[in-house]
C-alpha cells in the first residue's frame, strides 16, 4: 500500500522557489507553506517536506489518504516541478510528479491550491489511476492547515476501514471453504468471527502504524 521515498529527486527541484502564505487572502512569493493541509471529511492530507539528496536540497510533496482505500497507495511522494501563482495571486498551482519505489518518475500532475485565508483553503481531489490526488479538477474540498500532523488521528478512521474488510474478506472464504467441504468452521459463529478479527487486527496494525511513519517522513 506504500510508496517509499526515494533519493533518486537530485537537484530537480534544488532551484524552484515556490511560494506561501503572507496576506489574510493571497500568497506572496517566499517559501513553501508549512503545515499540513487535512480535510478531516475525506481523511485526506498531505505537506511540503525538506530533503536532501547529496549536494541537492528541495522539496517533496507527501500525500496521505487515509480512507481506508484498499486499491490504491494509501501515501505516495510528489517531486514539485513547477510553481505558478495566479494575477490575483490567491491561487498556488504546484504541477508535480509522482515518484515510485524504484525512483521512476510518473507523468506531471497540476495541483491548484485556492486561499481562503491562512488557515482554510480550497483544494480539489480527483481520482486518477494512480489514486486520489491533489488536482486542479475533481470535487473541491476545505482543508484547514494546521500545525500538527493529523495522520494519527485520520489512521483510526484507516485501522477501522481496514479491518472491516479484512474481516468481511476472511469470513467470505472460511464460508467458500466450508461449503467445498475444506473445513467445518462456521464463518458466522463468535468463535471463528473473534479468530478471523484476531488475524486481522495483526495484519492491519503494522500496515497503519507504516502508513503514519510514511507520511510523517522528515529528511
Amino acid at each position: 500500500m506504500l510508496v517509499a521515498l526515494t533519493v533518486v529527486l537530485g537537484g530537480l527541484v534544488a532551484s524552484q522557489q515556490p511560494v506561501t502564505a503572507h496576506a489574510a487572502t493571497t500568497f506572496s512569493s517566499s517559501i513553501i507553506p508549512s503545515g499540513h493541509f487535512q480535510n478531516a471529511a475525506n481523511h485526506y492530507a498531505f505537506h511540503w517536506q525538506s530533503f536532501k539528496a547529496g549536494k541537492s536540497k528541495g522539496q517533496v510533496l507527501i500525500f496521505g489518504n487515509f480512507n481506508g482505500d484498499v486499491k490504491h497507495p494509501a501515501i505516495q511522494f510528489g517531486v514539485p516541478t513547477k510553481y505558478k501563482l495566479s494575477k490575483n495571486r490567491r491561487t498556488l498551482t504546484t504541477y508535480y510528479r509522482l515518484t515510485s519505489a524504484k525512483g521512476k518518475l510518473s507523468s506531471t500532475y497540476r495541483m491548484d491550491l485556492y486561499k481562503y485565508s491562512n488557515s482554510n483553503y480550497r483544494v480539489k481531489l480527483n481520482q486518477y489511476k494512480a489514486g486520489l490526488l491533489p488536482s486542479y479538477k475533481g470535487s473541491s474540498y476545505t482543508f484547514n492547515l494546521t500545525k500538527n500532523s493529523p495522520a494519527q488521528a485520520f489512521s483510526a478512521f484507516t485501522t477501522t476501514q481496514l479491518t472491516n474488510y479484512g474481516i468481511a474478506q476472511d469470513t467470505q472464504s472460511v464460508q467458500k471453504q466450508r461449503e467445498q467441504g475444506e473445513t467445518s468452521a462456521d464463518p458466522n459463529s463468535s468463535e471463528v468471527q473473534q479468530q478471523i478479527r484476531d488475524t486481522v487486527t495483526k495484519q492491519v496494525t503494522p500496515v497503519v502504524s507504516s502508513m503514519v511513519e510514511a507520511y510523517n517522513t522528515t529528511h
